[in-house]
């Protein structure tokens, strides 16, 4: 394989990983919010804890992402394995 197929299926897997991520963490967030509210609990106050729930999932996912990458590219050097992103100014 070489650098351009191995970094379009980096991105690809790390997508996916992305995804999994937020979905887990919205999950959870669900279940932890619907423990907390009791079914007494006022409409404004579900709607803001379920837009919390949306953006802690978003900017959890982006957080841990972030970190499982960067792991990931230095335990197994993938650096020399894949096609740069962005590429310099070329003169």
């Amino acid at each position: 394989m070489n650098k351009k197929l191995n970094t379009v299926l980096f991105m690809i897997g790390g997508t996916i990983l992305n995804i999994v991520l937020m979905v887990l963490i919205f999950v959870i967030g669900l279940f932890l919010g619907n423990q907390i509210l009791t079914p007494e609990s006022d409409a404004n106050l579900k709607t803001v804890v379920f837009l919390a729930i949306i953006g802690i999932s978003v900017v959890g996912s982006f957080f841990l992402y972030s970190k499982i990458i960067k792991f990931i590219t230095n335990k197994w050097n993938l650096e020399d394995y894949m096609h740069p992103f962005f590429s310099g100014k070329k003169r």
